[in-house]
């Protein structure tokens, strides 16, 4: 490894225990997950709606989508800052070095983002319009599936160090990381069957689409859910062997949060088994969104516990110099709460209100 390519650590000191970091970043990637799955996952999930279904139906649905990712793609990126901090904190020195051996690419993300939010405007107001918007979709979607290759092209160039001489050279090099392929498609899938159970959770703005969406909806994420296993199994196996057998055995601590998440996973296919002979239950399918964010909470404790067993090596005569700075984080924590209360109030609002008489929004 060359350890020079690795940059010094940052001289400012810690400004808080790094255990308690670890616990703010995983909160605040979680949040920013969500939201992402919401976008991620609606946006495909309104692509692949099947040809049988009515052509109402369709843009009932494809506009049920686009109203959800008006927000959630907002929330994304307002939600992704607390965590981006976070990392620039514990990892700055892995991840920026990242970013810059991808730059253009890594720039590129932000285009490819406003783009999607863009395209998926286009579409609100076509659908509203009575329109079709399968172009604007399926190009909104590309950019957001672009975007998920491109942060896990990131995260593997970042926990690899003895290999950024070669992605120096030739970056598309991460494209061929073993893991690449799985863990894109670990969390593709994870986003679509999410938002796939939504059309039956929140059925309400739906009117006459609701029945088949929520079918179809719930069908698709017990599809899903099942091949998780199958992808989840092939990404543990393409780990590489030191990281494998680190997480193996670990002891309790690395084990659980994966155990978990598995177990959790197969709570989530029973309901969605009943779920889908009963496509009218709205109750049956939060509970299974409940469980969703459960298992993607405990694979997000997996992933930094995977990310750590990576950065072993090169992290290990790291000696951080911490410094806490109390007020800031008392702050920052009651601005963060404040925010996430007021999100989630915004959002019940957006769910609940109905247009009064002689309006035309709510």
């Amino acid at each position: 490894m060359r350890n020079d390519l690795i940059p010094a650590l940052d001289p400012a000191p810690v400004p808080g225990p790094p255990a308690l970091l670890v616990v703010l970043w995983i909160v605040t990637f979680f949040l920013h997950l969500l939201a992402v799955n919401a976008a991620l996952g609606g946006a495909l999930f309104s692509v692949l709606l099947p040809p049988s279904m009515p052509g109402a139906s369709r843009r009932a649905v494809a506009a049920f989508f686009a109203e959800i990712n008006s927000w959630a793609l907002s929330l994304a990126i307002t939600f992704a800052i607390a965590p981006l901090l976070f990392m620039q904190v514990l990892y700055g020195r892995f991840f920026y070095t990242a970013s810059v051996l991808v730059a253009p690419v890594w720039l590129g993300l932000l285009l490819l983002l406003m783009l999607a939010y863009y395209l998926n405007w286009i579409a609100k107001f076509r659908l509203r319009a009575g329109k079709g918007a399968t172009a604007a979709l399926a190009f909104s979607a590309t950019c957001s599936l672009a975007i998920a290759a491109i942060q896990t092209s990131v995260h593997l160039i970042s926990v690899q160090p003895a290999l950024w001489s070669a992605f120096l050279g030739r970056p598309s090099l991460v494209l061929g990381d073993p893991t690449f392929v799985p863990r894109l498609l670990h969390f593709v899938l994870a986003a679509v069957a999410m938002a796939a159970v939504l059309p039956a959770a929140f059925p309400g703005s739906l009117a006459d689409a609701a029945p088949g969406a929520a079918r179809f909806g719930l069908f698709t994420a017990l599809v899903l859910t099942g091949a998780q296993f199958a992808v989840g199994l092939w990404l543990l196996l393409a780990l590489p062997r030191a990281v494998l057998s680190g997480l193996m055995t670990g002891g309790v601590a690395n084990l659980a949060p994966l155990a978990l998440g598995i177990l959790v996973g197969l709570a989530l296919l029973g309901l969605l088994v009943r779920a889908v002979g009963a496509p009218g239950n709205v109750r049956l399918a939060r509970v299974a969104l409940g469980h969703f964010a459960a298992a993607a909470l405990f694979m997000i404790v997996t992933r930094h516990q995977v990310r750590d067993l990576y950065l072993a090596g090169a992290r290990a005569t790291e000696r951080l110099v911490v410094a806490p700075q109390w007020s800031v984080l008392a702050l920052f924590l009651a601005v963060f709460v404040l925010c996430a209360g007021l999100s989630v109030w915004a959002l019940f609002r957006a769910a609940t209100d109905r247009p009064g008489p002689g309006e035309a929004a709510a």
